[in-house]
């Protein structure tokens, strides 16, 4: 459990606010320099989120760890504000637009997400974009908080060394075997609204025609230009983003029949009208690698900004901040809860 309390502890930023108004039962309520309330219903959609990446139900006493955090969390934020630790509009814009490189490397876009795909990627979760970044600010908020606090012991994480490196790549080596990759960009038409059959029909002969003027001797940038309805990739000469062929979450998205089709494309060559998840693509391949196991110098596909030796070591650094991180956070909720006022109301989180 201390592990799924350590997550939790960060702030989701894909569980409905706390800020809420609800007129709920309080699970609890605290008190440093305001009092506050945790409802039933907050508690419950938190422990959902929980359960769902546990793949399990939480047990009571879990449920009470987790309020525990809630609680903390609360407290945290009434003292930073009580502090004057304040998070800018500009942090936040850094924050959002990190989170989005973030998520565009887990979507394996070899960018970040858009404002767009960001808002229709929270929209899918529930969570709009206003709350998702209040908890985010919250969040930020929180760490700013614990640094400001506990400066020295952050300041005292030993470095990583090149000999740290090389154990956990010795350690790790299966992480680092890449899959078979390709780089492609494409011409789009969005199917997703189209309801009736004749626009369908409609949009497959506007692929047609599309593809017709390339076979005929268009420029494929020109026609990203003028027809593809894919507002990020379209200024940049359609560059879509890489794919690895047994990416679970890509074949999801686009569809399995979708992938299979772009593996079969050589480097340089062009596709027929392609049907995904999504609508109709013309895809290129830009760039095709084969499988292979990384070395300590080569780049991480498929940004291809850092080596897998600054990879690992930006890791091992994170993790020995997190650890420090975590420990100073239990110190410092600690310390404000014998300063605040705190109930419990263990009856109304007995579901």
């Amino acid at each position: 459990m201390k592990r799924l309390i350590v997550l939790a502890a960060m702030v989701c930023v894909l569980v409905p606010s706390l800020g809420a108004q609800t007129l709920d039962k309080p699970a609890a309520t605290a008190r440093l320099t305001k009092t506050e309330s945790v409802t039933v219903s907050q508690l419950q959609k938190a422990v959902a989120s929980m359960e769902t990446q546990a793949k399990r139900s939480l047990t009571k006493d879990e449920r009470r760890q987790y309020l525990d955090v809630l609680i903390g969390n609360l407290l945290l934020l009434q003292a930073a504000a009580r502090d004057n630790v304040i998070v800018s509009d500009a942090e936040l814009k850094t924050a959002v637009g990190q989170y989005e490189t973030q998520m565009g490397t887990i979507a394996n876009l070899g960018r970040a997400m858009s404002d767009g795909e960001l808002q229709q990627y929270l929209q899918g979760n529930g969570v709009s974009f206003e709350a998702f970044q209040k908890q985010l600010r919250d969040q930020q908020t929180i760490i700013d908080y614990v640094k400001a606090k506990r400066k020295s012991q952050f300041d005292s994480v030993k470095p990583v060394t090149d000999q740290d490196v090389q154990d956990y790549y010795d350690s790790n080596k299966s992480k680092f075997f890449m899959d078979d990759m390709v780089t492609v960009r494409h011409i789009f038409i969005d199917t997703r609204p189209l309801t009736s059959k004749e626009d369908r029909d409609r949009a497959a002969k506007r692929a047609d025609d599309i593809l017709k003027e390339l076979k005929g001797g268009a420029a494929f940038t020109d026609l990203v230009m003028k027809y593809s309805e894919d507002t990020k990739s379209k200024y940049k000469n359609g560059v879509f983003g890489s794919f690895f062929r047994n990416d679970p979450q890509g074949r999801q998205l686009f569809g399995s029949s979708f992938f299979d089709s772009v593996f079969k494309l050589k480097k340089g060559e062009t596709s027929s009208v392609l049907q995904s998840n999504l609508g109709l693509h013309i895809v290129q391949v830009t760039d095709r690698l084969g499988a292979q196991l990384l070395g300590l110098n080569d780049k991480i596909p498929p940004q291809n900004v850092m080596t897998v030796k600054e990879g690992i070591k930006n890791t091992l650094a994170g993790q020995r901040q997190n650890e420090v991180f975590s420990a100073t956070l239990s110190d410092l909720v600690a310390e404000l809860r014998k300063q605040a006022d705190v109930k419990v109301f263990d009856n109304n989180i007995d579901w």
